[in-house]
């Protein structure tokens, strides 16, 4: 009798704690937000702050159509002009993900692999001196692995005037792996591909590899094989492509307000340079989550967006690593794992994520950057995105398929906390 009544507490307790668990992590993970098509202008106009933001548009898609895209405040606040869906701005680091597509595209046209040793490709040779056995390869530098380290002076010589920016890599990289213009070239203690450290270096490095084996400039080669194929016709490396009356003005916060920048093109030009609208990089987006034939093959998207960094890489930032894809709980706020990338600047934000299983992604650009006075301003505004596109698939999906996504989102939420 003691037994059995000993199991039943022991049950009870289980029951109990198992259902007090579950209920905690079904309250921690719901939506607070609610947004949907008939609300969701409302409350971005809530969370948009004028004194501590400029402009920006959003956009909330799927694979094939466009679920809700607007635009907010000004791309101008002096003159009152509104930053609409036609506004044109950098998206800073968003623009490295073409490099993983042209990386992909030249792997099939045959002209490397994304395993190949970089000194294959290279007319220098590049090797972390405290690892000279060790080769470095294409891979490591998409995912930021390559042992490639921070230079402040390269940093500090980064923006340019747009007349002295260089269609041709060739001159920078020379300048800094072969004539040491900057300085030593900068390598971390750790073995290439152990450790994860963001590289600005490795990207354009990852960039002159695609025009070294192309022989073409590397903005041609994604007006060739990424803008053109998608009519991207907003979409630019260069403020000579852009129209002038469209582009945005930029802010930096400061105090409780918002002061007019000016910012320029970076000698890394493939690391940020991108300018466009959001109409355009929606289109971008799409055609990486619907695998776009007219892009890539669908083996190369595998490539491009899978997890590449196995458990044993240290310093991880994120969950994982594509080509120049970061996979991982989004830092503005999404508690769940999603795909994409940010970029920032002392006057640019951006953000373009996408949830493969669902097929659905949300993209923020904004002309002001981002602090500690306005970053709850973005957190909220993205929540609202994502919480619109959670709803919107709930809303219309079939019976069986409500019930299978409404799941992934909820395991996508509790997985969050482990």
């Amino acid at each position: 009798m003691k037994i059995r009544k000993v199991l039943k507490i022991t049950s009870l307790i289980f029951t109990l704690l198992t259902i007090g668990f579950i209920s905690f992590l079904l309250y921690q993970t719901k939506d607070d937000i609610n947004a949907d098509l008939s609300n969701i202008e409302e409350k971005l106009a809530r969370y948009y702050n004028p004194n501590r933001m400029g402009g920006f548009a959003v956009s909330v898609f799927n694979a094939d159509s466009i679920i809700y895209s607007q635009g907010f405040g000004y791309s101008n606040k002096l003159d009152k002009k509104p930053y609409t869906t036609n506004t044109q701005q950098y998206i800073a680091s968003i623009s490295k993900t073409t490099i993983g597509v042209a990386l992909m595209k030249a792997e099939e046209l045959n002209l490397l692999t994304i395993d190949d040793p970089v000194n294959k490709h290279l007319p220098f040779r590049i090797y972390n001196p405290n690892f000279p056995n060790n080769e470095i390869t294409i891979k490591q530098l998409a995912t930021h692995t390559s042992s490639l380290d921070y230079n402040e002076l390269v940093v500090e010589s980064l923006y340019v005037e747009e007349a002295q920016k260089s269609k041709s890599l060739n001159s920078f990289m020379r300048d800094y792996f072969q004539q040491g213009k900057y300085g030593e070239v900068k390598f971390t203690k750790f073995k290439p591909g152990s450790d994860w450290n963001y590289s600005n270096i490795g990207a354009r490095l990852a960039a002159y590899i695609v025009e070294v084996v192309s022989g073409t400039y590397f903005s041609d080669f994604t007006q060739t094989h990424i803008f053109n194929p998608l009519k991207l016709n907003n979409t630019h490396w260069t403020e000579s492509g852009r129209d002038s009356l469209l582009h945005t003005n930029y802010y930096e916060p400061v105090e409780d307000s918002i002061i007019n920048v000016q910012t320029s093109g970076v000698v890394l030009y493939p690391s940020r340079d991108i300018i466009t609208d959001i109409t355009d990089l929606t289109k971008y987006c799409q055609a990486i989550i619907s695998n776009n034939n007219a892009l890539l093959n669908p083996d190369s998207f595998s490539k491009l967006i899978s997890p590449q960094l196995n458990s044993s890489v240290t310093n991880r930032e994120d969950d994982n690593n594509g080509l120049f894809f970061m996979i991982d709980r989004n830092n503005y706020g999404i508690t769940y794992q999603l795909t994409g990338m940010s970029g920032g600047d002392n006057c640019i934000t951006t953000m373009m994520w996408f949830d493969p299983k669902t097929e659905l992604g949300y993209i923020f650009i904004g002309n002001t950057g981002t602090s500690k006075l306005n970053r709850s301003n973005h957190n909220w505004i993205y929540n609202a995105l994502v919480s619109l596109g959670y709803n919107y698939t709930i809303d219309n999906s079939k019976t069986a398929e409500k019930a299978k996504l409404k799941w992934h989102n909820i395991y996508n939420r509790i997985r969050a906390f482990f």
